[in-house]
């Protein structure tokens, strides 16, 4: 059983700690720790753990194996790669870092102290994920020409100014950080590295200092791409695919997929829920443990920041960029 402790108390934390506290047999939290002592206490009464009070305490503390690490996203690295200094393994939420070189301290790190290092990008866990793969496996979807993907939702329309994520530091290109790149993590995985961006980065809705509406054109190894993400127009989380055989439309939150063969045929799947939370920090407790391999490499995690990089500022420069 690995002991971790939760690190940066809001609302994601939450989540993930629903996900697994007296459901795992794998991973427990048993302390954590926020700036804010009312945060603390909460926490740790919702779920029947233990605080400490400075982070430097929770690092020190021998009966810890690890942190979940939910900090604002510019203090993913710092936060991270001190940990490792203390002999923690570290599941951090994505994205991994805002930095392309941040990030590959994090896993430079991770191979010099031997610790595990795993990025939250949940959706690799997910009913859609795995039976896009299953096809993909089989050779079913023949050459995927192009992917299309749009992760958006509202809730930037209620960011106030003193909240972390209501600037362009922690929420740089808009959404990408906190939605879209899940989806730059999903096309990277069916159509390779992305090679070069062409993107637009705007802001219509929004009162705070953060873009709203972001667009971006790739080209990938394998194939090309396009992805939008909105913090201010209602939720949607689709991911489809144009192969040679088939056009998958898929609705990745909501679990459903529609199939277009190229003789016309259309089918339509309901796929099961899977708890992705859990099914993560699962395999982040198994890895801990050498005993499985976690899905999502810390270099493929990497390479999605270094995109958000690139879509931020092809949009500046108004030219593409080459990764």
């Amino acid at each position: 059983m690995i002991k971790a402790a939760s690190i940066g108390l809001g609302w994601w934390s939450d989540e993930l700690a629903k996900s697994i506290q007296g459901k795992s047999k794998k991973i427990k939290i048993v302390s954590c720790y926020s700036k804010s002592k009312k945060k603390r206490i909460n926490f740790s009464k919702k779920y029947k753990t233990n605080y400490h009070d400075s982070f430097m305490a929770i690092l020190k503390d021998p009966k810890i194996d690890a942190i979940i690490l939910t900090t604002p996203h510019s203090l993913h690295s710092k936060h991270a790669i001190q940990a490792m200094q203390n002999g923690k393994h570290v599941f951090v939420e994505k994205p991994m870092a805002t930095k392309f070189l941040d990030a590959k301290k994090m896993y430079l790190m991770a191979k010099k102290y031997k610790k595990t290092l795993s990025v939250g990008h949940n959706r690799r866990y997910s009913s859609v994920f795995d039976f896009i793969n299953n096809l993909n496996r089989k050779k079913k979807i023949g050459k995927i020409l192009h992917i299309d993907s749009n992760f958006s939702a509202p809730g930037a329309l209620n960011y106030k100014k003193k909240f972390w994520r209501s600037n362009k530091k922690e929420s740089p290109g808009g959404a990408i950080a906190g939605l879209g790149i899940h989806m730059i993590d999903l096309m990277c995985y069916f159509g390779g590295k992305v090679r070069s961006v062409q993107s637009l980065v705007k802001r219509y809705a929004v009162k705070v200092n953060i873009d709203d509406t972001t667009s971006a054109l790739f080209e990938l190894n394998n194939c090309t791409g396009n992805l939008t993400t909105i913090f201010a127009c209602p939720y949607t989380s689709t991911f489809n695919i144009f192969g040679t055989n088939m056009n998958i439309f898929s609705k990745v939150d909501k679990n459903k997929i529609k199939i277009v063969k190229k003789n016309g045929s259309v089918q339509k799947i309901n796929l099961a829920n899977k708890d992705t939370l859990f099914l993560e920090l699962q395999e982040f407790a198994s890895s801990c443990n050498n005993k499985k391999k976690y899905r999502i490499k810390n270099s493929e995690a990497a390479h999605n920041v270094k995109v958000m990089e690139a879509i931020v500022k092809s949009s500046k420069k108004n030219k593409k960029i080459y990764l």
